[in-house]
């Protein structure tokens, strides 16, 4: 499995050392910058995952720091690591940046809650790639689907959620499945197209009879969109 990666912010060169020191024999890689300029370039270079970020610092302050990684980089989780936790800048951090820790200077490192926060912290952006990656594919799968519909030789074609209402049809076909309207054949085992004469199995979720029709299965998370493209209008 490859390591992860945490990366501390902090001008104080005596905080880094420190962390440096206590976290070394831990499984993720530990990463250190002075200055959210000097982590910026760390980010460029290595997989991070999460970031722990003092809020004091010279030339760009943590919140406007860890708001631009939100930004950039959604799927990293940010930790605010600070000695100055005022109310505004508690309330800053959550509505701007949406922190999964405030930790306080000077840290308690003869315990193992430090630890503990931060390996939660990896598999919450462990979660967060998953999704990140998902949402990545759904987002290629689903423009294919849709450069499928418009790129196709010309078929009328219906469009069906995974309850198997009309959720889109070709002007062609809207009199005769409008949306809205539930395919279903009354027997509750396949679609029924009445108007063709034609009936499609559930379990034929990728078919064809291309003398009347093709039919292409989405699925997008935990539904789907089946796509039924027909040789003629009726």
């Amino acid at each position: 499995m490859t390591p992860q990666n945490i990366l501390f912010v902090d001008d104080s060169p005596m905080v880094l050392s420190l962390l440096e020191r206590t976290l070394t024999q831990e499984t993720f890689i530990l990463h250190t910058a002075h200055t959210p300029k000097e982590a910026l370039q760390v980010l460029k270079q290595h997989p991070i995952d999460v970031v722990v970020s003092d809020l004091l610092m010279p030339g760009l302050d943590g919140i406007t720091f860890l708001r631009m990684i939100k930004k950039d980089y959604p799927h990293i989780v940010r930790i605010i690591l600070s000695g100055h936790l005022h109310t505004q800048s508690i309330l800053s951090a959550i509505n701007q940046v949406g922190v999964f820790r405030f930790l306080t200077k000077p840290l308690e490192l003869d315990n193992d809650t430090l630890k503990k926060i931060l390996y939660e912290a990896l598999d919450q952006a462990q979660l967060n790639r998953n999704s990140l990656y998902a949402d990545q594919n759904v987002a290629h799968s689903l423009s294919v689907f849709i450069d499928s519909i418009l790129n196709a030789p010309y078929r009328p074609y219906v469009l069906l959620n995974d309850q198997h209402i009309v959720t889109a049809v070709h002007a062609a076909l809207a009199e005769l499945y409008p949306v809205g309207s539930s395919l279903r054949h009354p027997d509750g085992g396949g679609i029924q197209l009445t108007a063709h004469s034609l009936y499609i199995p559930y379990e034929e979720s990728e078919s064809s009879d291309l003398d009347l029709y093709t039919l292409d299965t989405l699925t997008v998370g935990h539904s789907s969109l089946r796509l039924i493209r027909l040789s003629e209008i009726a």
